[in-house]
């Protein structure tokens, strides 16, 4: 029987993420994250919001595989287009950190085009997460031109973090 998860638990998770110099996710604590991971999985996580969450976590300390296993099943319960889409760019971001750009390309396109045309606020969101890819394929005009325009959405949206973000990645591309 699926057992509740807290909604602590799901905010601790978020809470031990930073990024590192080439705009990745990485554990600001990896013993407590991997706690809080292994508190989530006990737990036998059913729901869409858990289950992505808990796939983002397990992404964070390497456990590609059943992160993107997780992050599948979440998609597979989004029940509306902005789940859709942040779940696709999570799963894209799997993808990518286990070294299929390929898969995570066609993630984040995809995630794209349906905010564009279902929930333009998360636009930027997936256009940040198809320039880091395109980067990290070594497609530097295409992921130039990717992350200027989220820069640009994120601008006009005005959260200092996320234009921060995408500065930072408009950085590593020299």
């Amino acid at each position: 029987m699926t057992r509740i998860v807290p909604a602590e638990l799901l905010r601790e998770i978020d809470r031990l993420i930073a990024y590192d110099e080439r705009q990745r996710m990485v554990p600001r604590d990896r013993e407590r994250l991997a706690a809080v991971v292994e508190a989530v999985r006990a737990r036998d996580p059913a729901d869409h919001a858990t289950l992505r969450a808990f796939g983002v976590g397990l992404l964070v300390i390497g456990e590609y595989g059943e992160a993107i296993h997780h992050l599948r099943r979440a998609l597979d319960l989004a029940d509306s287009d902005r789940r859709r889409i942040a779940a696709s760019v999570n799963l894209a971001d799997a993808h990518r950190y286990s070294g299929d750009a390929t898969t995570a390309e066609s993630l984040c396109r995809d995630a794209l085009a349906l905010a564009r045309q279902e929930a333009p606020e998360l636009a930027g969101f997936a256009l940040q997460h198809l320039g880091k890819t395109l980067a990290e394929m070594g497609r530097v005009r295409e992921a130039r031109q990717t992350l200027e325009e989220a820069l640009a959405l994120r601008v006009r949206e005005g959260d200092p973090e996320l234009v921060a973000r995408s500065r930072a990645a408009l950085r590593l591309l020299g």
